[in-house]
Parts: structure tokens; sequence; C-alpha cells
């Protein structure tokens, strides 16, 4: 059964399908916030009684920017969390469970907030995250559901390759995307804005191949997600377009004003347009051929990256940004976390995925 024939006319998924199959990402999506919430992790120390007292209070400040960023992030957990018990359980039941699972998961969360000295705990932040879960889960219920959520998903089951390998590969995807909001890394790369060097001659044009290896790469990565080899450059155009603009906005919004055009080089440019010209030949080969491509193209790109890139310290990394809302420390190492590892990641995936295809042809 296509992910398009998945769901029935009431909305109801079919009793036939795997019940783990979302539990993959829904893991990786519970693993983020649980990051984001404890982050720096250590030191730790034992709750007084007024911080229990204080986590059922009123906190003494209470910004709607804090309240709409605990909503959207425990939305798409919300989301995934109901695909999850949809395999299983009729629909309104599935969404009882995953508010039931997003307060649960929230509450954990904010308890364990207590043992950390720089993170505050709130009741307020509990109620904040179910509501984010419970409006996750609400993208099933009509209207919504029939005007975006079905329509999204026989989208998905027509053009991405069905199952758990589709859904890892839509994972990866996802958290590139996440990686593109820090806008003090560079735009295909390793390390960040501030320790780039100026380089020139041998070692520019090294580092501007390495770009368009990784784009070219990233561009066949795409290509193995798809069902058919239709599609690959302008679905690959698109997330390219989406990812510069995150990087432009947030650019913006969060970095200081002689920052904020830093991620993006001249000689990045350069790459960007090559690796995008590299893969208008590649996305024609075989299916077969373009993975194993995708995995010497991303390699590639990867260890290039590495050679060139350049960290700083997190102290003076924070300070290129101009961001008055907190928790900018653990925005800023999870994105930079989820961007060193993603090429990575992906070559996993496209390793098991070209070993699993040949397994599947033998």
């Amino acid at each position: 059964m296509s992910e398009a024939e998945a769901f029935d006319r009431t909305g109801e998924r079919p009793r036939l399908k795997e019940p783990a199959r979302y539990r993959g990402s829904l893991a990786v999506w519970g693993l983020l916030i649980a990051y984001a919430s404890l982050y720096p992790f250590l030191p730790l120390r034992p709750p007084s009684g007024d911080l229990v007292a204080a986590f059922f209070t009123r906190p003494k400040y209470v910004t709607g920017f804090d309240i709409a960023l605990n909503v959207l992030a425990y939305a798409p957990l919300g989301t995934l969390a109901c695909l999850y018990f949809r395999e299983t359980s009729p629909r309104a039941r599935a969404i009882a469970k995953t508010t039931a699972l997003g307060l649960a998961f929230s509450f954990a969360m904010e308890c364990a907030q207590l043992f950390i000295p720089t993170r505050i705990a709130s009741i307020y932040d509990v109620a904040a995250n179910t509501a984010g879960a419970l409006a996750g889960a609400l993208v099933f219920v009509d209207p919504w559901y029939s005007v975006v959520t079905r329509p999204l998903g026989g989208f998905r089951g027509r053009i991405v390759i069905e199952g758990g390998w589709g859904d890892a590969g839509l994972v990866l995807v996802m958290l590139w995307l996440i990686a593109q909001l820090n806008p003090a890394l560079p735009f295909f790369g390793a390390g960040n804005i501030l320790a780039e060097d100026d380089t020139s001659g041998a070692a520019a044009t090294l580092q501007w191949v390495g770009v368009a290896l990784s784009i070219c790469g990233f561009g066949l990565f795409i290509s193995s997600l798809l069902r058919g080899p239709q599609g690959a450059l302008r679905i690959t155009v698109v997330l390219l377009s989406m990812a510069l603009w995150l990087k432009f906005v947030a650019a913006s919004f969060m970095l200081q004003p002689h920052f904020a055009e830093d991620w993006l080089s001249v000689g990045r440019i350069v790459g960007l347009v090559a690796g995008i010209a590299l893969l208008l030949p590649l996305r024609l080969l075989p299916r077969g051929a373009r993975m194993y491509a995708a995995i010497l193209s991303m390699l590639a790109g990867a260890l290039f990256s590495k050679i060139f890139g350049a960290y700083s310290a997190l102290d003076e990394l924070l300070r290129v940004f101009r961001w008055p809302y907190g928790q900018l420390a653990s925005f800023t190492t999870l994105t930079q976390y989820v961007h060193e590892a993603w090429p990575f990641l992906a070559l996993v995936f496209l390793i098991a995925l070209f070993l699993h295809t040949r397994k599947i042809s033998a």
C-alpha cells in the first residue's frame, strides 16, 4: 500500500500499516527537544524547596516569544506522535494519546531543568508545550486535514520512496533545514563564519571545489529519495532556495550588522553554481549509479570542508549575535552539531540504502 492510499475517506488509517514506522522520526525530534531543554546539562544540583514552589507559580516574566517558541517546538512532536499512534488507534484516541505524551514529556523536561542551575522550570512552559503537541495533532482534523495534511501525504507517497527508507531520508532533510537556521554557520562547509580565514589562490579554489562537491552530493542525495529520476533538480533548487532564505532572514534578525553577510562568500556562490552544474548530467544516471556518485561526492565534500573548516570558541561565536531572547547557546551548539554531523549521517543512510537496493535487485 502506498502512502497516498494509507488514508481512507474518513481520515482513518487501515490497520495494516507498520506500527513502529514513525518511531524513529518521533525519537529524533524528542532528542532535539531534550537537548534544547537541558543544555548545558552540567553542573547539576538538587532543587531547593523554593525552586519547586516557584515551578508551580507564575514566573515574573512571561513573554509572547517564549510561549510561541514552546508551541512551535512541540508542534512537530505532536504531528509525529499522532502519526505513530494512528497506526494502531482511531483518530480521536490518537490525538488524546498525543496530548498525553506531550504533557508527560514536557513535564519530564521541566522537572529535569530543576536540577540545572542555568535553566528556569515553569508549569507555564508545560502548558505551552502541551498546547503545541495538541496543535501538531490537530492537523489530522478537518478542515485542515482535507485541505493540507492529506494532500501532503499523497504528494509524499507519489514522490518519495515509500516506507522507513523514505521517512529516514525526509528526517535528514528536516535536520539539514534546521541547521540552516543558524546564520553563523557557513553555507555548505564546516566551522563558523567568525573563524573563517580569507583564503586565496589554490586554497580558495580547493575550498570552492569542496562546496561544489557537497552541493552536488546533496542534489544526488535528494535524487536517491525520489521514486523516479524526474524532479531531482527542481526539488534540489527549491530546497537550496529555502535554505538561502532561511539563512538570509536569520542573519538579518540574529547577527550583528557587520557579520550579516559573512555566511555566504563569493567562493561559496561559485561553488553553489558549480555544484548545480555538476548535478545536471549526474542526475540522469541510473538509480544505483546516482547513489554511488552521491556517496563519493558527499564524502569528498565533507573531507574538504573539514580540512578548510575553522572554529572559534563558543563565547566568541555568541558575540556575533544580537539575540535578546535567551537560549542562544543551546540553539547555536545544537545547530552546529547537526550541521557538522549531517554529511556523515547522510553518508551512512546512502550506503545503507545502496546496499539495500542492491540486495533487492540481486
